[in-house]
């Protein structure tokens, strides 16, 4: 008989947790999800954020994309230990621009979590989309394996 692994069902508590606040919009249930050191490398602006700069920077992008439709994630992976853990997976995002039309591309994002009191925090985010060496353009129309 398989038994759960109470560590395993906190952090997909507190993923799913994370990105119900997003697709909220909810910038103060976001917050509440990282670190106060977190480091971030984002797909977007700059190569690192540190600490309120980047939560600065969810606020940003939060008012940027007012109407997104999609923030999902497919073929989440954990690793951990007893206060350690990643996360990585494939990351859906949309929203409608303001001509009323869809966009919206796959990247990938793993993040770094630390149990700190009792709850799993985001130390570290990195979201990344894959790039042409030889064009330098981000290949945004890439699509999940179908396997």
């Amino acid at each position: 008989m398989s038994q759960t692994n109470p560590t395993l069902s906190q952090l997909h508590n507190q993923i799913d947790q994370w990105l119900q606040a997003i697709k909220r919009s909810d910038f103060a249930a976001i917050c509440s999800h990282y670190t106060e050191d977190v480091r971030a490398f984002d797909a977007v602006k700059q190569l690192q954020f540190r600490q309120a700069d980047y939560l600065a920077h969810w606020q940003q992008c939060l008012e940027m994309c007012p109407n997104h439709l999609a923030f999902d994630l497919k073929d989440i992976q954990i690793r951990h230990s007893a206060d350690l853990a990643i996360m990585y997976a494939l990351l859906y995002c949309a929203g409608v621009n303001d001509k009323g039309e869809v966009q919206g591309c796959w990247m990938r994002v793993t993040q770094g979590w630390q149990q700190q009191q009792g709850q799993w925090r985001i130390f570290h985010d990195h979201f990344s989309a894959p790039f042409d060496m030889v064009t330098g353009a981000a290949l945004f129309d890439l699509q999940p394996d179908a396997a």
